[in-house]
């Protein structure tokens, strides 16, 4: 997901949703994060906890903790956390688009569009780790320098044959981003970075 995607979605969260969880959800799912995020805030006074937020099965999977909250409450947390799933089955999770479960290989919701390049993006990805992992350590650092959030593909330049490949290479890198953001070790970037990149708005 676009970094100011999941800090939008985060600040909508309030206290709901932890720093250390990972947002493992394409940019498609934009608006059922968000609506299923301001729902859990408002229904649980902000006294729920996610503990996940990402897929399952192919469909959104977002756990709440609902230790110590009401019967009733509960009951509309579980309702909230449903529909979103439900929704994300018609949704294809990286455009948004209509779309379909896939049950080949690994199941994800994806249009025929992008269904049609997963063995592509897939490819892409194993192919160029390490270009991934250079752009997230660059990046970081540029942000950090100017105290300031950018869009990645505002900083990160790097020439690809063709826009495809230029596509899965912003998205990969937002997502690793995101991840080294909520906890995940990254051998370009040192840990007492994180909580200062933390700080990092988009303005």
């Amino acid at each position: 997901m676009r970094l100011e995607y999941e800090l939008e979605i985060r600040d909508l969260a309030c206290s709901i949703l932890p720093q250390g969880i990972g947002m493992d959800i394409g940019n498609g799912w934009l608006d059922i994060a968000r609506d299923a995020v301001i729902g859990l805030v408002v229904a649980s006074h902000g006294r729920v906890k996610v503990e996940k937020f990402g897929e399952k099965w192919g469909l959104l999977d977002i756990r709440p903790g609902v230790r110590g909250l009401d019967d009733d409450v509960i009951h509309t947390v579980y309702e909230i956390t449903g529909q979103a799933r439900s929704r994300s089955a018609d949704i294809c999770e990286l455009c948004g688009r209509p779309g379909e479960i896939r049950r080949a290989g690994w199941h994800r919701v994806r249009c025929d569009d992008c269904e049609a390049e997963h063995v592509r993006r897939r490819q892409f990805e194993t192919g160029n780790h390490q270009a991934i992992d250079e752009a997230v350590g660059y990046y970081v650092r540029v942000c950090l320098e100017h105290g300031r959030l950018f869009p990645v593909a505002n900083i990160v330049m790097e020439a690809w044959p063709d826009d495809t490949d230029r596509r899965f290479f912003l998205d990969e890198v937002n997502d690793v981003v995101g991840w080294w953001r909520a906890g995940m070790q990254h051998r370009h970037l040192d840990e007492d970075l994180r909580e200062e990149f933390r700080r990092l708005r988009f303005r």
